[in-house]
């Protein structure tokens, strides 16, 4: 599923610091678990309703 690059072109990824990257990662990471936290209490009201 990789993409085909041109030669000689090189991604935003490929330009960053290893700092900046560990910070877009850990970004990335807590906003996934915040979303899945959400998903689950949304679950949770959906089957605390369902259940009435």
């Amino acid at each position: 599923m990789a993409k085909s690059r041109r030669p000689g072109r090189k991604r935003a990824w490929d330009e960053m610091s290893e700092i900046d990257r560990a910070v877009l990662l850990e970004t990335v990471r807590q906003r996934r678990r915040a979303e899945a936290i959400k998903r689950s209490v949304e679950a949770e009201v959906y089957r605390s309703r369902s259940m009435r």
